[in-house]
């Protein structure tokens, strides 16, 4: 069975020590942001965005390519004129080339490091979804932790239960041996006794699930006997502003993805210019159409192409990309609203949960007193056994209470900690 590590003091005090074979909440979010399938994935979307980035930049670098010819023409120019001992010359039907073709980019209006700086961004885009994604895993975590808690508090105050019926099942037959009561009574009774034993098999079912589910969203092999901590109370920050909320800074990396866009739609129109070098050997040679003979030839030059107009293309993309913006914006500012609501009503939960704490103390406070009486009224004889152990009962029954509403605190109080976004 679960071994509930319980706070020993009635309203919130010091926090004890921690055994070294204990599991913290702490501990489970680590092993489980850890232990999460999507983890592999923020490694690869850097190898992605660093490779895609890497051949980029193979923009800057000579294009060779090697390239072949060959050709007829049923009509080609000549000239027709009728000299004395000489031939006009006639350009060739057939024609023939096999060229090395380098090409190199000198510049591009800084597209390529635009887009190098785009596909980084894109990049981090990636591994912060992923961060988002494996941060939710904490409401999992966190329902799973407790509920082992909650439901070993709620055996507990069972178990109570279970015990006091027992002593009044117990008195009940006693007094029908006695002819003081009737055999109805004791029957009554025993199927009272029948539903506890029955939710504590539920209760105690829903809490080794809960342990299962724990144990499989960290990645450990969690046995029976596994205790777990409460997390250590303390002051709980006041802002609420979720600045360490992961959705804020993929809303920011979104925003900065866009500005990226817009900029290379601007770098777009700018000139490009080229070198390009042909080496070549063919028939005939270079531009030289009167040349029947094969020859090596070669060419080499500039070239500038400015995409000056576009029919307002880039304009068009930049409203795309302000409602893209406007868009963001609105999940984000929806996203705010959300958290501090959220955290309005753990607020309240939290304030609520510590005056029901306060007032557990006066019960437990006022139970001791009933049960050390009952105590002395057993010694002088003046109840029996059985009413004795109902009156310690009932105070082991309000000290499990508090320990269940204590637990309650501790969840509202993570839950608080999770909305807002602390590590």
């Amino acid at each position: 069975m679960i071994l509930l590590l319980l706070l020993t003091g009635l309203l919130l005090p010091p926090d004890p020590p921690i055994p070294a074979d204990t599991l913290t909440l702490a501990a489970c979010y680590r092993l489980a942001e850890a232990a999460h399938p999507l983890q592999a994935t923020a490694a690869l979307h850097e190898a992605i965005s660093a490779r895609e980035q890497a051949l980029l930049g193979l923009r800057f670098r000579p294009d060779l390519a090697l390239n072949g010819l060959a050709s007829y023409q049923s009509d080609v120019p000549g000239l027709d004129l009728a000299l004395p001992g000489t031939t006009a010359p006639r350009v060739p039907h057939d024609q023939y080339k096999v060229a090395l073709s380098v090409d190199q980019l000198l510049y591009d209006g800084g597209s390529t490091r635009r887009q190098q700086a785009l596909q980084a961004l894109q990049g981090d885009l990636a591994r912060q979804q992923v961060a988002v994604a494996v941060y939710q895993i904490r409401e999992q975590v966190h329902a799973a932790f407790f509920g082992v808690l909650l439901h070993q508090a709620r055996l507990a105050s069972l178990h109570t239960l279970a015990h006091d019926l027992q002593a009044q099942l117990d008195l009940a037959r006693a007094r029908i041996r006695e002819g003081a009561a009737t055999p109805g009574t004791a029957d009554v009774l025993e199927v009272e006794r029948l539903k506890v034993e029955q939710q504590i098999l539920d209760v105690d079912a829903e809490r080794r699930a809960a342990l299962a589910v724990l144990g499989i969203l960290t990645g450990l092999e969690l046995p029976e006997e596994t205790v777990l901590a409460l997390p250590p109370t303390g002051p709980l920050p006041d802002e609420a502003t979720a600045a360490g909320r992961p959705e804020l800074a993929e809303f920011a990396l979104r925003r900065a993805v866009l500005a990226g866009q817009a900029a290379l739609t601007q770098h777009r129109r700018r000139p490009q210019v080229s070198s390009f070098a042909e080496a070549a050997y063919g028939r005939p040679p270079g531009q030289d159409f009167f040349e029947d003979t094969f020859q090596p030839f070669y060419s080499a030059g500039l070239r500038m192409r400015w995409r000056f107009w576009d029919w307002h293309q880039s304009r068009r993309e930049r409203e795309i990309l302000d409602a893209q913006a406007a868009i963001i914006e609105a999940q984000e500012a929806a996203f705010r609203r959300q958290v501090r609501a959220a955290l309005v009503q753990q607020r309240e939960a939290i304030a609520r949960l510590e005056a029901v704490l306060e007032r557990d103390a006066a019960i437990i406070a006022l139970r001791q007193r009933i049960s050390d009486e009952a105590a002395s009224r057993l010694q002088n004889g003046v109840i029996t056994a059985t009413q004795y152990v109902l009156e310690r009962n009932a105070l082991q029954q309000a000290r499990q209470t508090a320990d269940l509403h204590r637990i309650q605190l501790a969840q509202a109080r993570a839950l608080y900690l999770t909305t807002l976004g602390e590590r």
